[in-house]
């Protein structure tokens, strides 16, 4: 086959490809959903509050006294007028006496407990640094004491020891050393290592180059007396006092060892040389078995001294909060004793703050007032004002100082600038809110009715969308992204899902979290189909 038809047929292979690519995209693009995007934008959530209601004459204030006090006198009727200051009712003087002579003694009873408790206190503290004192005294006595009851069991352990190298000494350096020497096998040596001395060697052992002071000790001794140390009858002339040189004049060393032994042998027998060996080496077991006694003693009483100064260094006891809650009680009896006082000196007449009309007398004469108000006025000194009944639903979006705008039945005329002066729950109604605007005088007449529009003061959001792009699952909300991916086509739209979170919403717009979206991102807001996260898209045209 010659070149030029294997290129005809690898050109008409590529061909044929490029319109199943075509057909492949133009089918595909056709099952596509169509989409329309949005992107967010900034601005604010309006939420419009709707209430008509009807013009009343002053704003109504509530008349409030202490509770608990009786009433002796009311001084007024429902709808009479009053003047600032005209006294409303009078509250009987001698109960109210009582009342603060019992107040005065709860309140001293406080302040004597919370001084017991402060003694206690103090009491407590001072036990505790005494505690640790002593347990800091016992630590310091035990540690002296054991570490001088360990240095004496060392020392008496130290000269146990010696006692024993001088007598293995002594007999080495005697007539017979050859018969002491060789009684003394390395299973017969004292137990375990003695004590070492200042220069590192054990307490037995005599350094090299250096004369023990025991041989010397024994070679001074007077001649075979057992009570001084000595096992042979030396003379003047004695070898053992001599150096090297003088054993050699005498011809040979194992000449003047074998007249040595013969010497010591007159003096005590190998038995007795046995039997004080044998105590001797029981003194150093004894010796060394005390001393770890007192290492022993030494430890258990310094751990015993440490742990009493860490209790005695701990709380005995949680932390109180009596003296805390007692100050509280304080401060609000002392407030109320105040309260008590002011009504006192103003001889129990309680008078009215501003000029009005009485709506409602809610005490009694010879009754205890309670909590709540004691009487209602309008202020007729300060306009109008209006009461809407709103569903409590919109508590979130309206508040005191939501502005408002009003219009009359009648008219085309819009009043502005006003807002919400007070919201209250409404009485008949629980699912109701009772909401305030307080009018001057002169803006509308009392017995008007007017439709009223609230909005509320929102704050600025940098992530807002239509409602539209926003979708809602048991779960919480997200949003559907239009991205660009690469795929066996080419490049291709496709959807994808992005979790976020709602910070409020109207009718038509929501705000969502900041930083959660960029404003290059395009948020799907409508589709001609159903779509999901991976869902191949492309734009509606």
């Amino acid at each position: 086959m010659d070149r030029k038809k294997v290129m005809k047929i690898f050109g008409g292979f590529l061909a044929l490809m490029l319109i199943f690519t075509i057909l492949s995209r133009a089918v595909n693009g056709a099952s596509m959903a169509r989409v329309d995007t949005v992107k967010i934008t900034t601005g604010t959530i309006k939420h419009k509050v709707k209430a008509s209601g009807r013009v009343q004459a002053g704003q109504e204030a509530a008349i409030y006294t202490e509770s608990g006090q009786r009433v002796k006198e009311i001084c007024v009727r429902e709808g009479q007028s009053v003047e600032a200051g005209e006294v409303l009712f009078r509250l009987d003087l001698e109960e109210l006496e009582e009342q603060i002579l019992a107040a005065q003694q709860e309140l001293e009873k406080t302040k004597l407990q919370n001084q017991d408790v402060a003694n206690a206190k103090a009491f407590e503290q001072s036990n505790r640094q005494t505690a640790r004192q002593r347990a800091q005294e016992d630590y310091n006595q035990a540690v002296s004491q054991g570490d001088s009851a360990v240095a004496e069991a060392k020392k008496a352990w130290e000269e146990a020891e010696q006692a024993l190298q001088d007598f293995i000494n002594s007999s080495a350096s005697s007539g017979d050393g050859g018969a002491a020497t060789g009684n003394l096998g390395e299973d017969e040596q004292p137990e375990g290592e003695g004590p070492k001395k200042e220069d590192g060697t054990d307490a037995g052992e005599k350094q090299q180059g250096q004369e023990d002071p025991a041989e010397e000790e024994s070679s001074n001794q007077g001649a075979g007396d057992p009570a001084e140390g000595g096992y042979s009858n030396r003379g003047a002339g004695d070898p053992a006092e001599g150096d090297s040189s003088n054993q050699g004049a005498d011809g040979s060393s194992e000449g003047n060892s074998s007249e040595q032994g013969s010497q010591g042998t007159s003096g005590d027998s190998a038995e007795e040389r046995e039997a004080e060996k044998e105590a001797l080496e029981q003194a150093v077991a004894e010796a060394k078995a005390a001393y770890d006694a007192a290492v022993s003693s030494r430890t258990d009483s310094v751990r015993s001294a440490v742990r009493a100064i860490e209790d005695a260094a701990r709380p005995q006891s949680a932390e109180d909060s009596t003296q805390k809650q007692n100050e509280i009680i304080r401060q609000q009896q002392d407030l109320a004793l105040n309260k008590l006082l002011a009504l006192q000196t103003a001889q129990g007449e309680v008078k009215a703050a501003v000029s009005g009309v009485i709506t409602q007398i809610l005490v009694s004469t010879g009754d205890f007032t309670s909590d709540g108000a004691a009487m209602r006025m309008e202020d007729t000194s300060k306009g109008g004002r209006i009461v809407l009944s709103v569903d409590k639903s919109n508590e979130k979006y309206v508040s005191k100082g939501s502005p408002v705008s009003l219009k009359a039945f009648g008219s085309k005329d819009v009043i502005t600038d006003y807002v919400v002066s007070n919201v209250t729950a409404n009485e008949q109604d629980s699912a109701m809110l009772d909401l305030t605007i307080d009018l001057p005088e002169g803006v509308l007449e009392p017995g008007i009715m007017v439709d009223a529009e609230i909005v509320p003061k929102t704050e600025s959001y940098s992530s807002i969308i239509p409602l539209s792009a926003l979708h809602e699952e048991q779960n919480g909300y997200y949003v559907l992204i239009l991205q660009e991916e690469q795929g066996v086509l080419g490049t291709q739209l496709a959807v994808r899902r992005l979790n976020v979170e709602v910070l409020d919403k109207n009718d038509t717009e929501a705000a969502l979290e900041e930083q959660v979206l960029t404003r290059d991102q395009e948020i799907v807001s409508s589709s001609s189909r159903m779509i999901q996260d991976g869902s191949r898209v492309r734009r509606a045209e």
